[in-house]
């Protein structure tokens, strides 16, 4: 970003404009890429990242930084209330989670619907480090998971 725009390109892309005539043609576009990119069922293993949730009890939203299982960089998971206490306790004592479900692309955004065997993962001493480490330096997930929404 700091060389700037490459010469011939434009510094931003104007804005695309649809009309009526045109939703067919992009409803086809939607079913089709749902059809090349089905759901698949993975075990995937992440840090804990960023947690969320409307009150002090119940159900709320994972972000795990995936570690293996997967070949996304992060991904969405929807927790019940006993699941999300797991993920809350992995995260503060620097344990990567490992959590089954189905990967699916929702928006833009990776998702695992369906989690389930929510569950820390041993790693060795060495390999803690270096997710405490990565973690640290990510210290706005952190903060942003922590402040909580703005009345």
């Amino acid at each position: 970003p700091a060389a700037g725009t490459p010469d011939g390109c434009p510094a931003r892309p104007a804005p695309v404009e649809f009309s009526p005539g045109d939703l067919p043609a992009l409803r086809s576009a939607g079913a089709r890429y749902l059809r090349e990119e089905p759901a698949v069922p993975v075990r995937i293993t992440g840090a804990v990242v960023r947690l969320r949730r409307s009150g002090p009890g119940g159900p709320g939203i994972v972000r795990l930084r995936v570690l293996a299982g997967a070949e996304v960089a992060h991904v969405r998971v929807e927790l019940d209330e006993e699941a999300y206490r797991i993920a809350g306790h992995a995260h503060l004592v620097g344990l990567p989670l490992r959590v089954e479900g189905h990967l699916e692309r929702r928006g833009g955004f990776r998702r695992l619907t369906g989690a389930s065997q929510v569950a820390p993962v041993q790693v060795d001493e060495a390999e803690r480090d270096r997710l405490m480490k990565a973690l640290q330096e990510n210290v706005d997930f952190f903060e942003e998971a922590c402040a909580g929404e703005e009345p």
